[in-house]
């Protein structure tokens, strides 16, 4: 992982070596190991899936002699990526360790620093302010942010944003470093005044918590579709209204009034029943009676009418737009 950024040499095929043998890099820009359990069981389960990439002391020491009371007593290697996987073998009880020599990466300071940094942030395992010290230390060597970000494969206002968490007032490190403030809050701060700084820190929170509110209104408030000759046609809420509508092209057809001698009113759609004068009238008019209530039968039994979509497709095939409005505002009133 740390060649493919670097484009140094490969370290060599994965070795075992005793895991009482192996120091931990004092240079690691990693702070803390911290908590290792899940790592722990993890090797307990299934073993060392990924080797640790180390360096003899020897290649350590070469450049920087002075870091000898660094090192633990009889330490053979000193690792260069992989300090919680040490961590958690010990913990597990584990003899020996898979490892990578890696000597190329121990040379200077600054290649030893790159590696650590490039292996940490590859993994997420750095805070903001572990990555931004490393940073730092690696901007220096390199001399600006821009041969660092071409060494680390970085754009340089990313570098910009990330050391400007160095600016931040103690209290504030502290409260990033807790958790206690998003780091989206507290960046790119530095040409604010460090008394103003916890100002504007709660500025910016209470900004995003006022955005992300206004977001779950809006996505809460549905929009209402206005009626249309589109609309799903559905039954009026009164199933009584109180002013009666008038016989129309459009209305529907009505039985006439039981009352032989009482004429209905006349309405293009209106049932013609002609007074009968004769019993032979009667019988023909109560056999067409009849017919008309078996047709009305057979087309109420055949209409979808408890599928609302499936009787507007019918209504859309057999009545034209205009007729189709028509009826929509009809059923709405």
């Amino acid at each position: 992982m740390i060649a493919n950024v670097t484009g140094d040499p490969a370290p060599a095929v994965a070795a075992s070596v005793p895991t009482a043998e192996i120091c931990f890099n004092p240079d690691n820009p990693r702070d803390e190991i911290g908590d290792v359990s899940d790592l722990v069981a993890s090797i307990a389960e299934v073993g060392q899936i990924v080797a640790i990439t180390i360096a003899t002391v020897e290649a350590y020491l070469s450049n920087r002699p002075e870091r000898q009371s660094d090192l633990d007593d009889g330490a053979k290697y000193v690792v260069i990526d992989g300090n919680r996987r040490l961590e958690a073998a010990r913990q597990a009880g584990l003899p020996s360790i898979k490892v990578m020599l890696g000597d190329e990466f121990a040379t200077t300071d600054e290649s030893l620093l790159e590696a650590a940094f490039i292996a940490n942030a590859n993994r997420k395992g750095l805070s903001e302010l572990e990555e931004a010290h490393a940073l730092k230390r690696l901007v220096d060597f390199y001399g600006s942010q821009h041969k660092a970000a071409k060494r680390l494969s970085l754009s340089q206002p990313l570098i910009s944003q990330k050391l400007s968490l160095l600016a931040l007032t103690p209290a504030l490190q502290a409260d990033l470093e807790a958790g206690r403030r998003q780091v989206s809050h507290v960046r790119g701060m530095t040409k604010i005044a460090p008394e103003k700084q916890r100002e504007e820190a709660d500025r910016r929170a209470q900004a995003d918590a006022a955005k992300r509110r206004h977001a779950a209104v809006q996505k809460q408030e549905a929009p209402r579709t206005p009626l249309s000759d589109n609309s799903v046609i559905t039954r009026p809420t009164d199933p009584s209204p109180a002013v009666p509508v008038r016989g129309t092209d459009n209305s529907v057809i009505t039985e006439p009034a039981s009352d032989p001698h009482t004429d209905p009113p006349e309405g293009d759609n209106s049932v013609i029943t002609p007074r009968a004068s004769t019993e032979d009238d009667a019988a023909s008019t109560a056999g067409e009676s009849a017919a008309a209530q078996s047709a009305s039968a057979s087309v109420t039994s055949t209409l979808p009418w408890g599928n609302p979509q499936a009787l507007n497709r019918i209504l859309r095939d057999h009545l034209a737009a205009e007729d189709r409005l028509t009826l929509a505002k009809l059923l709405a009133e």
